[in-house]
């Protein structure tokens, strides 16, 4: 769905988590706090409770999405995963006090979140209505709550790192730097969570709590050393122009080839997904193996290039003079892995997300990245 705009993504591992956490509710927390009611009623409480739990989670996203959109940044999407939401930007904050206001957003949401759900059960309480709907709305208030409190937590990826970093990045004016001990942080904390999870699990023998804890301390210690290295790859790219990373020397395809030929002579041989489709000297278009795949093999024969390549006019271009970090925001963003560079309609090369990433690993190994 879209929200504002904003393309809403449910990622398949998150049915993972909303089943789970539906048979958590059902068969365990609710019928040990509210041991009055039968199992159909259980597993309702249960499942609102999770769909609105999981849409509390969609509004802390939007609520990012929000501030970020009003800070002058592009939000793309928000992708709903088995540990939480992602808003995905287009770029990055410029300043701390900016980031320090779309990763404060969140928690703020969250908190409110829990503040309503409990004035709600407070209703419940003062008249004296202990219905399951109370019971589910004190469930709520507390995991929003608790949502809020451990997104506070100073390291990445969560958003008390982002607050963390924007502090540090504004006092000290070098955001490597912040990104750095932020990053650090949540890496200490992502090996707490992974040897308690351990332990939990050998000492307790609680075998559910104990492997959630080493997964989401692996998922934290990757997003953190993640962060950490985008922000060195956009530092290694400042200055570089896509004119300086760009391949040259092109695959071509004419668009009066046929899709047999195309496949044959072009897709098995140099393997890209996609290819600059030219009429004579003129560049007109891009052919792409999305495109081949929408065509019936019994018709690869009969049908041309030009009959599935995407008209030039619709093809995301770069230009030569565009900064390579912007290049590759704009390939992350929209999910490209290849964009032709065109001047005055003239084909001059392809950048790649393979291009731009060698070029960082060169730098890297040079010690200068």
């Amino acid at each position: 769905m879209r929200i504002g705009g904003i393309e809403v993504i449910i990622d398949y591992s998150w049915f993972i988590i909303f089943f789970l956490v539906v048979y958590t509710m059902a068969e365990g927390y609710f019928p040990q706090t509210h041991q009055n009611y039968s199992a159909p009623q259980y597993w309702i409480m249960g499942t609102v409770a999770a769909v609105l739990f999981f849409i509390s989670i969609l509004i802390h996203e939007v609520a990012h999405s929000l501030v970020a959109i009003k800070q002058g940044i592009r939000i793309t999407s928000i992708r709903l995963l088995i540990f939480g939401g992602l808003a995905q930007a287009s770029s990055e904050p410029k300043t701390g006090r900016t980031e320090f206001l779309i990763a404060l957003s969140g928690p703020a949401a969250s908190m409110a979140l829990g503040m309503f759900f409990l004035t709600i059960y407070t209703y419940f309480l003062l008249t004296d209505r202990m219905t399951p709907a109370a019971g589910v709305a004190w469930c709520l208030a507390w995991a929003n709550i608790i949502l809020a409190i451990l997104n506070m937590i100073p390291g990445f990826p969560l958003d008390g790192g982002r607050i963390l970093r924007a502090f540090l990045w504004d006092r000290w004016g070098d955001r490597e730097r912040a990104t750095k001990i932020v990053s650090q942080i949540g890496s200490a904390f992502a090996l707490f969570l992974i040897i308690f999870g351990i332990l939990q699990f050998l000492i307790t023998e609680s075998i559910l709590s104990g492997l959630w804890l080493i997964f989401v301390g692996v998922f934290m210690k990757q997003s953190a050393t993640g962060s950490y290295q985008a922000v060195m790859l956009q530092r290694a790219l400042v200055g570089i122009k896509v004119r300086q990373i760009m391949t040259e020397n092109l695959v071509t395809v004419d668009w009066l080839i046929s899709i047999s030929e195309l496949v044959e002579r072009y897709i098995y041989k140099h393997q890209f997904a996609n290819y600059p489709v030219f009429d004579r000297d003129e560049f007109v278009g891009m052919v792409s193996l999305e495109g081949v795949k929408t065509i019936s093999k019994e018709l690869w024969g009969f049908k041309q290039v030009r009959d599935i390549m995407t008209p030039v006019e619709l093809v995301p271009c770069l230009r030569p003079t565009d900064d390579a970090s912007d290049a590759l925001s704009r390939m992350v963003s929209e999910d490209i892995g290849r964009m032709p560079v065109v001047e005055n309609g003239r084909l001059l090369g392809i950048v790649s997300r393979r291009d731009i990433m060698n070029f960082f690993k060169v730098k890297s190994d040079l010690g200068v990245a």
